[in-house]
């Protein structure tokens, strides 16, 4: 188990996924060099999003942000130093070293009994569920207790991903794929709640999305020119103190680049991954169809690739520069978002533009809310996260007078206080699986709520 994880943390998932996808479609009898062209599509496209979205957009990004927040002398107890640190914690504990196995063997099951119709390749971002896992061990003492929370949150997960996947598909254009990705799918409960209210006072009448701008504005309604232009405006807002020196505006105009050609490679990165995904997606629908079962496989994937929708960065990019005086008034609050303060409002965003049908008045309201319930989890939190990393011996990045922090998402909370509780933590699952069944009886229900307009045309065929 430690090979593997050495594997993981060594080659990344952009890396080992298009080997896995290789090795499942030569033992499903695909020809090795259809398997090896496929492979390399998907290499392709997760190598795309991930060189462009993490150094040049989020990345840049973040740094912009949270060097403004700096600037303004912010004293917090617990700082953010970013979610690689909670990954790097989640996968040195004993449930982390088996949340791999433990995590393939319940999704299988779960397909196996109908009660799922995702297939998670997603295997590096199995460090969500390790995460809740290993806090709730710490908090209880019970590698059990630990263990069946990972294992509570996985199948939400898998319910999420099942629920939104028509709408996802739809609105991303991601045929056959789902996304059971615990910080995309991290806005979902607030998302569908608020979705309801909204309905009720109309307030989702009111639809402003990107293909509106666009139409309205002309060469200042494209997602690319917008996109430059922000970041260009939070980078002159975030280093103003030098901004008569070059290297400042060298920083600047390279922040509304990265911003632009994330925007702009963005569908074309995903193209290439759905490309070598159509491979397997045909072979697997094809035996399945073989055996005379109607049933469809979606495969689950990250959020990133949702991020990138014009849609999904407008509401982002404001809830980010809504977080920032967050930070500051809310009551309470003692938890400084600083690494992940480029990161959390884009993947929160995901479930709420979705949902809302890229309605951009509404998704905002919603990731807001999530951002909200994020500091306060995180506030909540994160003095048990700094007694576990000293505990393991984890090494820490400088964060000065301040403890480190952790960016708590609304799921991951929601999950580590309900495993804190034997009884709440049993409940829990079982209301999960009791839901999951009621779905696969009447799916239509659960679509509608997640914003698919199209529900009366769904068959129950994944019954």
């Amino acid at each position: 188990m430690e090979l593997f994880q050495q594997v993981m943390k060594t080659f990344g998932a952009a890396i080992l996924l298009p080997i896995i996808i290789f090795i499942f479609e030569l033992l499903f009898g695909t020809k090795p060099s259809k398997a090896l062209r496929s492979a390399i599509y998907i290499g392709i496209g997760l190598n795309g999003l991930v060189a462009i979205l993490n150094p040049y957009f989020l990345g840049l990004m973040g740094k912009a942000v949270s060097e403004m927040v700096v600037t303004k002398g912010i004293q917090l107890p617990y700082v953010d130093t970013g979610w690689a640190l909670l990954a790097a914690v989640a996968y040195s504990t004993t449930i982390g070293a088996l949340i791999i196995p433990v995590g393939i063997g319940v999704n299988l099951v779960m397909i196996y009994l109908k009660l799922t119709d995702t297939l998670d390749l997603d295997i590096w971002n199995f460090w969500h569920w390790a995460f809740v896992g290993s806090m709730v061990f710490y908090g209880t003492g019970s590698y059990l207790y630990g263990m069946l929370s990972a294992i509570a949150i996985e199948i939400f997960l898998l319910f999420a991903a099942d629920i939104t996947a028509p709408q996802f598909q739809k609105f991303f254009k991601l045929p056959g794929i789902s996304i059971p990705h615990a910080s995309a799918q991290g806005g979902l409960v607030a998302a569908i709640i608020l979705r309801w209210i909204f309905e009720k006072i109309g307030l989702n009448k009111i639809n402003v999305n990107s293909e509106l701008i666009r139409r309205k504005f002309g060469i200042f309604g494209d997602s690319v020119v917008i996109g430059f232009f922000v970041a260009v405006a939070m980078g002159i807002v975030a280093w103003f103190n030098d901004i008569g020196k070059m290297a400042t505006w060298s920083r600047i105009l390279v922040l509304g680049m990265g911003t632009g050609a994330f925007i702009y490679l963005y569908p074309k990165a995903t193209a290439a991954l759905l490309e070598g995904f159509a491979v397997l997606n045909d072979k697997v629908r094809g035996l399945l169809s073989k055996h005379g079962s109607k049933r469809k496989i979606n495969f689950g994937m990250d959020g990133a690739l949702c991020v990138g929708n014009p849609d999904t960065i407008t509401v982002a990019l404001l809830t980010m520069i809504t977080t920032v005086p967050l930070i500051f008034i809310l009551p309470g609050n003692r938890f400084l978002m600083l690494a992940d303060l480029g990161v959390t409002p884009f993947f929160l965003a995901v479930s709420a533009v979705a949902i809302f049908n890229g309605n951009i008045i509404s998704a905002y309201i919603t990731t807001v809310v999530n951002v909200t319930i994020t500091l306060y989890f995180s506030s909540l939190i994160s003095p048990v996260f700094a007694n576990l990393v000293q505990h393991i011996g984890t090494e820490l990045p400088a964060t000065g007078a301040a403890m480190v922090g952790a960016d708590i998402r609304p799921l991951h909370g929601i999950f580590y206080y309900i495993g804190m509780y034997p009884v709440l933590l049993m409940v829990a699952i079982v209301l999960i699986l009791a839901t999951m069944y009621v779905f696969k009886k009447n799916p239509k229900v659960f679509y509608k709520a997640t914003g698919y307009e199209e529900a009366e045309e769904i068959t129950t065929q994944n019954q």
